[in-house]
């Protein structure tokens, strides 16, 4: 297997690219490709990325990188959130090329990330060292019911409000 990351700007980013990503999103959820594209034009700014596996030709990991802000230690702080997370196969590593390729762009531009996730996931983006938020700590309406995990930060996160747009 010859795995190829591509990050593309999503001011950048062509038609036939994103109809690819939807294409592999559709995989994941069950909605149509023109619902893909509606989401899609409606979430995702120019200024976010797009993290794009493939194994040869053909397309096995989707991410995307939505610039937002969040409040951490009572800062404003800019963050990248990771989000649609999706692979073409299960249990075939290609969820752990995309990490590792998303920890790196992280680490490269000196980013910050933020993912949410359902608890049984957790343990899965521990061990790319992502670390879980203690809910305690958490102030946000949108995202109550859901682990917000980060990435890159140094500091120890004692309050963490997100009221920015889902990811």
């Amino acid at each position: 297997m010859k795995f190829t990351t591509s990050i593309i700007k999503h001011s950048d980013i062509s038609e036939e690219e994103l109809t690819e990503i939807c294409k592999l999103k559709a995989i994941r959820w069950e909605y149509t490709l023109k619902q893909h594209k509606k989401w899609m034009a409606e979430n995702i700014r120019p200024n976010d990325f797009h993290v794009l596996i493939k194994d040869g030709e053909e397309s096995i990991a989707y991410t995307n990188l939505v610039d937002i802000t969040a409040i951490i230690n009572f800062k404003n702080v800019s963050v990248r959130g990771i989000g649609n997370v999706c692979t073409s196969e299960t249990g075939k590593g290609f969820g752990n090329v995309l990490m590792e390729e998303v920890n790196k762009v992280l680490v490269a531009h000196d980013w910050k990330g933020i993912l949410l996730c359902i608890d049984h996931l957790v343990p899965y983006y521990e061990k790319f060292d992502w670390k879980l938020v203690d809910k305690n700590t958490i102030k946000t309406e949108k995202f109550s019911d859901i682990n917000f995990m980060i990435y890159n930060f140094e500091d120890v996160v004692t309050s963490l409000e997100y009221a920015d747009r889902n990811f």
